[in-house]
């Protein structure tokens, strides 16, 4: 055969004869040439070896600990004006829509519109109006804020902590394009039963009627979602929606009874002021990933 290759020559000087093949291995100790150039190989690797100490590694508490102490270096934040940050907020809440079930627009603006039908439509739509137009609004908005979070889009998810936007902003701009249709929706159906005419009702009063209730229900339901589970937000939901029935019909359940709850649900101020504490909550919550997610 030919004399061996070059690796086959630096793996013989190498110290690595035995992993040579068996028939190179026989060649070499029949060439003298070949024999005679692995041991320039051989002289070659010591004398490198021997020119070249073996590296040393120092120990963990020269090498890191110095660093685990230091203060972290500040992280630069980019400028944002007034423009660009409306544009960017606008920009993440129009996106949101096509992230909500398409099953919720149905459900809630199809209710929306199925209950200015019937304020427009029926004969006696001032009854309609005082009968269904406060509950209606109320569990509406509701099942919107039960909508926005479901597992599949709870904000406490880790994998989301990851993303350049914080999911606490996202999940603001999805909760607030779902209850600002809904609200709006709710407006524009009261707005339409008090101008028919002889409704002898102003928008404003209507609107004041189911408003404060349909923020406290979204409210609860965030809260109990993010802090627990859906289950619980739906669950505190439906007994504000109950109570906010109570309250908007004072006579449903009996004229004590009724006139009871809607002496205590009657002050605006107080439900708003309890939707907004529960909806910071449920932020302030959702800033913070879930130690056992739902999702």
């Amino acid at each position: 055969m030919d004399h061996l290759d070059e690796e086959a020559l630096t793996r013989a000087g190498a110290r690595e004869r035995a992993a040579l093949p068996a028939a190179e291995a026989a060649h070499l100790d029949a060439c003298t040439p070949c024999r005679r150039r692995a041991a320039g190989d051989a002289r070659l690797a010591e004398a490198l070896r021997a020119a070249e100490p073996a590296p040393a590694v120092p120990p963990f508490d020269a090498l890191v600990a110095p660093h685990l102490d230091a203060p972290p270096e500040p992280v630069p934040v980019p400028a944002v004006g007034a423009g660009r940050a409306c544009r960017l907020t606008l920009a993440v809440a129009l996106r949101q829509v096509g992230f909500v079930p398409r099953v919720l627009w149905a459900a809630t603006l199809g209710g929306f519109a199925v209950l200015a039908a019937a304020v427009v439509l029926l004969p006696r739509s001032g009854e309609v109006v005082a009968a269904y137009l406060g509950p209606v609004s109320v569990g509406l908005v509701t099942l919107g804020a039960v909508a926005v979070c479901d597992p599949k889009r709870d904000p406490r998810r880790p994998e989301l902590f990851a993303t350049a936007v914080p999911p606490v902003a996202v999940w603001l701009a999805r909760l607030t394009v779902v209850l600002g249709a809904l609200l709006l929706s709710g407006s524009a159906v009261s707005v339409l039963a008090a101008a028919l005419p002889g409704s002898g009702a102003q928008a404003g009063p209507l609107i004041g009627s189911w408003l404060a209730p349909a923020l406290l229900g979204a409210g609860l339901t965030a809260f109990g979602a993010v802090w627990r589970s859906p289950g619980l937000g739906t669950a505190l939901g439906a007994v504000s929606w109950g109570v906010s029935v109570v309250a908007i019909r004072g006579d449903l359940f009996g004229t004590a009874a009724g006139a009871a709850v809607a002496a205590v649900w009657d002050y605006d101020g107080v439900l708003v002021a309890v939707a907004g504490t529960a909806l910071a909550a449920a932020a302030r919550l959702a800033t913070r990933p879930a130690q056992h997610p739902s999702g």
